[in-house]
């Protein structure tokens, strides 16, 4: 459980995964950056994100060194995401931190939101193409039927990268990796994706078994 656990938590600070199973392609070379086709490319995967605002769906996650687990997500842009693992661990995006709960132990750790490359994923406008993007492109392959994109924070390269994993036939969001700086990389693949009108806020917030502190009108975790 400690091994799953960990795994969990590095899901927001980790690259080879989903398309590196046994049998699976094998990537093309990364490919130039400033042609035509490439810009459209970027282009056109910087207006799907951004039209993704609230969406719901199931996910399978695993890591590089054997761990794996499966759940619910949800997403609210911006800032938001909440991984409802069928283990007994919680992962939650509040806009400013990301929170991982251990609902067994009843144990809570935080980390900073903005300096994290997970935070591409959960940005209200997402920017690939022009002077200022907020997210910089690393490299593009071709995996398959799949596209790969890996970015990394203008303002944190060094925090690790994140590969974006579309399906391009119409273009659509499969999954993404997370690479950390320890090189512990995390592939989730995402399944049946729903766009809802709304999510309930108290999704992308923490109840713990017991009180330790606060109070509930604090607003604070407790």
């Amino acid at each position: 459980m400690k091994k799953l656990a960990a795994i969990a938590f590095v899901l927001f600070i980790a690259a080879p995964g989903l398309a590196d199973a046994p049998g699976a392609a094998k990537p093309a070379p990364s490919r130039t950056l400033d042609t035509p086709k490439i810009q459209k490319l970027l282009k056109d995967a910087e207006d799907y994100i951004n039209s993704l605002k609230t969406i719901t769906g199931s996910f399978e996650q695993r890591s590089s060194n054997g761990a794996s687990d499966s759940g619910i997500f949800y997403i609210s842009k911006p800032g938001r995401m909440r991984l409802e693992y069928k283990s007994p661990i919680l992962l939650v995006a509040d806009g400013s931190s990301i929170v991982y709960h251990d609902k067994k132990l009843d144990q809570i750790s935080y980390m900073s939101l903005d300096a994290n490359p997970a935070s591409i994923i959960l940005k209200g406008n997402i920017r690939l193409t022009g002077p200022s993007p907020s997210a910089l492109v690393r490299e593009i392959r071709e995996v398959g039927m799949q596209t790969e994109i890996t970015l990394s924070l203008p303002e944190a390269r060094d925090a690790g990268k994140l590969t974006m994993i579309f399906g391009m036939r119409p273009l659509s969001l499969e999954g993404w990796r997370i690479k950390d700086a320890q090189g512990v990389t995390t592939s989730v693949a995402l399944k049946e994706i729903r766009e809802a009108a709304s999510l309930d806020s108290s999704l992308f917030k923490i109840a713990r078994n017991r009180t330790i502190g606060g109070s509930k009108s604090s607003g604070k975790y407790y």
